[in-house]
């Protein structure tokens, strides 16, 4: 049988009664004071960005500044030139910061490296396309799928790691862009616990021994792997203290220095250290949060040949040199 339907004799009279109440809602809503949150419940990086007030052995010696358009991603060369990708285009600056040329592509890089041959390997979101800088010539590589998100890339021999947040994996590949493996998916027999990526972040580097490393930003840490995708050894750090990593998901980028310590910086409470890879354990710090104001970012992070540590910050729309105060100290005063 079918419902009978009720309708009101008087619907404007119903309207009315409506709007006077849900004013005289938002009125008492605004006239009433409730409690401020407890201190348990308020998320303030203040006491903890006093943590990396200390004393380092580095400092910032210049910025380069870029003049491409959204600059995202960040390599150096061995010879000192610095490459910065942006929107459409990677810019080459000599050392001084001052411009070499710059290159027309097709897309913007989110991450870029150098190969031995000095060619450059772009990621661009999906796809890795590799750029002959000497004549602008682009070989382009499969598009992977619609999911990938590619954050990083590396090199080292005839293999080419690529960090692809999208899908929680790093992929390995030949030179030529043939798909060789997938390393870091979740494997309990291989006891591998799978990377997480949050967001989009997720860095891969090769240190000077030819050891591939993945940071899992999720987990708070570092992984090493071979070749075939087993795992070597892990470490993770969450914590707010120096010594740690804090927030959601870091560390967002890392590079090796010629000696084989690691260089990390983290976004959120943006910090620059440095670890001894193979334990763990927190070294020296870079550059502490109070030099990046109010930023929740870095764009890249590189080392160059001559030691200096790179940082693309896109507050100050500069590529950042910080450098050891020794380091300085000897150019300083070396005879002319």
């Amino acid at each position: 049988m079918k419902e009978t339907v009720t309708t009101a004799k008087h619907p404007w009279l119903v309207g009315i009664c409506v709007v006077v109440v849900t004013a005289a809602y938002f009125v008492l809503l605004a006239r009433s004071r409730h409690p401020d949150p407890g201190p348990n419940l308020l998320y303030d990086t203040a006491e903890f960005a006093q943590a990396d007030n200390v004393e380092s052995s580095f400092q910032e010696t210049g910025r380069l500044t870029p003049t491409v358009e959204a600059p995202k991603a960040l390599a150096a060369g061995p010879d000192g030139t610095v490459y910065v990708g942006g929107k459409d285009c990677v810019q080459v600056l000599d050392p001084s910061g001052a411009e070499v040329k710059r290159i027309a592509v097709n897309g913007s890089p989110t991450c870029m490296t150098l190969t031995p041959e000095g060619a450059l390997l772009l990621g661009m979101k999906n796809r890795v396309a590799q750029l002959n800088v000497g004549d602008a010539s682009v070989t382009e590589w499969p598009e992977l799928d619609a999911r990938a998100y590619i954050t990083s890339i590396a090199v080292h021999g005839e293999d080419v790691y690529v960090g692809d947040a999208g899908n929680r994996v790093v992929l390995r590949f030949s030179r030529d862009g043939t798909l060789k493996g997938r390393i870091g998916e979740t494997d309990p027999q291989r006891d591998i616990p799978g990377l997480l990526a949050p967001s989009p972040y997720l860095d891969v580097a090769v240190n000077p021994d030819g050891t591939l490393w993945v940071a899992n930003p999720g987990r708070l840490g570092l992984e090493s792997y071979r070749e075939n995708g087993d795992l070597i050894t892990s470490w993770y750090k969450p914590s707010m203290k120096l010594d740690g990593f804090s927030g959601c998901c870091n560390p967002a980028h890392i590079a090796f220095r010629d000696d084989g310590k690691l260089v990390t910086c983290e976004k959120g409470l943006v910090r620059v250290k440095i670890y001894d890879v193979t334990s763990g354990t927190y070294e020296e710090l870079v550059a502490g949060s109070s030099l990046f104001p109010r930023a929740q970012s870095v764009r890249d992070l590189a080392v160059d040949a001559r030691g200096r540590i790179l940082v693309l910050d896109p507050k100050f729309n500069a590529v950042r040199v910080f450098e050891h105060k020794d380091d300085e100290n000897d150019r300083t005063h070396q005879p002319a």
